[in-house]
């Protein structure tokens, strides 16, 4: 009898003892919203006249393709195949990167890239390269490159947001980059 006392007393003691772990698992299980590190591109392309070379851009799906390169692979992030990792369950099965195009207040156009991976799951990623193959822009059917440098304070309480602070492009680097706090932006001069 005794000892059926003592357990029942040390089950009361580790229960009310552990009170507040139980509750922080049970708000981890059920109220746990995935946090993201966002790096959020807004791209002007421009020739050296200053013509808006993204105005009139028709950015259907067959015109152009855009790939993703993390610097540091991740568990939700292919590089092989520049795309997230099909999940059973997901709609849709597989993420693709795009751009948007968007008309800003000044007059010009930009290309929008709004990029995100799961905190925790992927490494503090400073480099993202983008692949962007685009004849409207370019001229031509090749690939080209854009190696995009970020700041980002790892934080996983908190979505957190990139800022780019430098663009290599075809053997040139751009440094003037705006930041509102969440986008970053920037004008590339295409000879």
């Amino acid at each position: 009898m005794k000892t059926l006392k003592f357990s029942g007393l040390l089950a009361i003691i580790i229960l009310c003892g552990s009170c507040s772990l139980v509750s922080d698992l049970l708000t981890d299980i059920f109220d746990h919203e995935p946090k993201f590190a966002n790096y959020l591109l807004e791209l002007g392309f421009q020739d050296a006249s200053g013509k808006d070379l993204v105005k009139g851009i028709e950015l259907a799906d067959s015109l152009y393709t855009l790939d993703i390169i993390l610097s540091e692979p991740c568990k939700n992030w292919d590089n092989n195949i520049y795309n997230t990792r099909a999940r059973s369950g997901m709609i849709p099965q597989v993420y693709r990167p795009v751009f948007d195009c968007e008309k800003l207040d000044n007059g010009y156009y930009v290309l929008t890239n709004y990029f995100s991976i799961p905190q925790g799951d992927c490494p503090e990623t400073k480099m993202l390269t983008y692949k962007l193959k685009c004849p409207y822009l370019f001229g031509d059917d090749a690939v080209h490159e854009l190696v995009t440098y970020w700041n980002i304070s790892n934080k996983s309480h908190e979505n957190v947001y990139g800022k780019c602070s430098r663009i290599e492009f075809e053997g040139k680097v751009f440094d003037k980059i705006t930041y509102d706090g969440y986008m970053s932006s920037a004008t590339i001069i295409l000879p």
